[in-house]
Formats: C-alpha cells, structure tokens, sequence
C-alpha cells in the first residue's frame, strides 16, 4: 500500500487503497486526515477494500489554486465523487464522521446511485429544527474569536468542553496542544462557523433513507456530541446505532468497534440483497 494523489481543481488529493471485497471509504471530520483510520482500517482489509484520503487543505491533500470557502460542502462532495469514480466503477459503502456529516447528506442526495450504504457517526451538524441550534452557532463564533484572540489551543479547549467526553477530549485536545502536524487551524477558520449549519433539505434525504445509518459511540450518550445526531435521525423517522466507545470509538475501542460494524455491514448487505 503506497498513498497515490488525484488532482482535482485547486487540490491535490491524497488518498490509499488496501484490501479486498467490498469498497468503503472513510470521510474524516475537523481535522481532515485519515490517521485517526488506521486502526479500523487494518481490521477490516480482509473483509473489504478501504480507501482512506485527506480532505483538501489537509495534511497530505494540498491545495494548489484559489479556493471557495463559501462552497466547502459542494467542494468535498464533489471530491469525494470524483475520487471513488477514480478509484472503481462499482457502488460503495461511505462511512462519514462528526464535522463530514454535511457533506456525506449533500452527496446521499446528489449521487445516491454510487453508494450502497451510508454511515454517519456522531454528526456535528445542526439543522435549523433543532431546539439548540441558534445558541450552538452562537458558541461556535465565539470559539473563532477566542482563535484569534489567544490560540488554536484555548479554542479547542472550549470547544471540546462543550462535545466530548473525558478520553475523547484527552486525544483530540490535550494530546494535540503541540501537534504541528494536524489542521484544527484550517477548520476552526474555514468550516467551523458555516458549514455545520448549512441548510439541507432533510425531505430529499429522506427518498434515500434505506440507504442511511446514524451510529454514535456508547459513551457518548450522555454528552453534547450525541443530540445533533439524535435529532437528524429522529427526524427522518429512524434511529441512532451504539458502537463501542464515544466520538471517535473506531480509533480508541477499534477491535470492538470493528466486530459490531462488520456484523452491521453483513446485517445491511442480507437486507439488500432480499430487495
């Protein structure tokens, strides 16, 4: 396995290929790598082909012209297509994480006829029905300006504050505080305070919601992360899957995690094959 780039318009996109079977792709949230996916990778390349990549702006994933922040979700789901059409000619299963989350429905609506099967964990997006979201927007600009005001680490602070839980925190906060490598900055500057709140029309989700999953970790039930999430499937007449751990279980109880998930996958691919 050697990472193989794609040049898209104003990126170049790094991505991986390993395994055999079935494709699945994992669409990495605020940070925008793959490294978090490692782990579940290597435990599920005997069951299936999984490609990992950086989103554009993101570690390995350079941005090589202008950009549109105003267009972020467009832009990533338009990568996203461009890289799997790359990649096979074949449906796949796409498995998107917390601050992905508006760009995984906006893609279930624009291509829903490459996906077999669509996961979404602990989704950091709020639509405009829910009770908080006014209130969530208004903590979300005052993390930006803490950003400026001191630094990436006393924003993350207050943010993962607000989401996580206390291992969670600990991996994604504390352990980051002298990280140069990962990319908090670009997405606490460019995603952070717009796309979580873009408007997607829940209705035309819903024409392909046999085809859409909301897992969020066991241990996150009792914190913040879990209502957006909640709400969305509530709203859409299904309801959120547990999965070992909390906000990122798939990296900190990924044995675990990957056994339920398989047993999910094989679940939903019995499900379909009798449609």
């Amino acid at each position: 396995m050697s990472e193989q780039y794609l040049q898209v318009d104003g990126a170049n996109i790094c991505y991986e290929v390993e395994g055999t079977g079935p494709y699945i792709v994992f669409v990495a949230g605020g940070n925008g790598g793959h490294r978090l996916f490692k782990r579940i990778r290597d435990l599920l390349v005997k069951h299936y082909t999984v490609v990992l990549y950086d989103r554009r702006g993101y570690f390995r994933s350079e941005l090589t012209g202008p950009q549109d922040y105003s267009k972020n979700v467009e832009t990533n789901v338009e990568d996203l297509h461009k890289l799997m059409t790359h990649i096979t000619d074949k449906t796949f299963i796409l498995f998107g994480i917390s601050a992905s989350a508006p760009s995984i429905l906006a893609y279930l609506i624009a291509y829903p006829e490459t996906v077999s099967k669509v996961f979404i964990h602990e989704p950091l997006y709020f639509v405009k029905s829910f009770p908080e979201t006014e209130n969530v927007q208004n903590f979300h600009n005052s993390v930006y300006r803490i950003l400026h005001k001191e630094d990436r680490n006393a924003s993350l602070k207050l943010f993962g504050h607000k989401y996580f839980n206390a291992l969670d925190y600990h991996i994604l906060v504390r352990n980051q505080r002298n990280d140069k490598v990962n990319n908090w900055n670009h997405w606490l500057e460019h995603e952070f305070c717009e796309d979580p709140f873009i408007n997607i029309d829940l209705e035309l989700v819903k024409i392909h919601d046999d085809k859409l999953v909301f897992l969020h970790g066991a241990d996150s039930r009792d914190y913040f992360i879990y209502e957006p999430g909640a709400f969305i499937a509530q709203s859409l007449g299904k309801e959120t899957l547990p999965c070992p751990g909390g906000h990122i279980g798939y990296y900190t109880h990924s044995e675990a995690f990957a056994v339920d998930f398989i047993n999910l996958l094989q679940t939903s691919d019995k499900v379909l094959t009798k449609l």
